[in-house]
């Protein structure tokens, strides 16, 4: 995710905005926000529709997605804990 995302707030408004651009049957839900240390870049884990995924994922997966949707998908699981695991998040209480 590029650096002007620095609050959970502003991502999900991105998000949502998105969800309307592609047209999803429901709106991607944020379930984590991290932002790095340095404030350079930030970690999220969305939550989308299995049937919205396929669409989703072919815009934001590419080199250019941060370029042309301000977010890039580095991994991809129908588990939560999976994608926590990957990156090292830890579940916030």
């Amino acid at each position: 995710m590029n650096n002007k995302f620095s609050t959970r707030n502003q991502l999900a408004e991105h998000l949502n905005l998105l969800s309307k651009e592609f047209e999803l049957t429901k709106t991607i839900r944020l379930m984590d926000f991290e932002l790095s240390s340095g404030g350079e870049f930030a970690l999220a884990i969305i939550e989308v529709k299995l049937q919205d995924s396929k669409l989703l994922r072919a815009n934001i997966e590419g080199e250019k997605a941060i370029e042309n949707f301000g977010i890039q998908s580095i991994t991809t699981s129908g588990k939560i804990r999976l994608v926590r695991d990957r990156l090292n998040l830890t579940k916030k209480q």
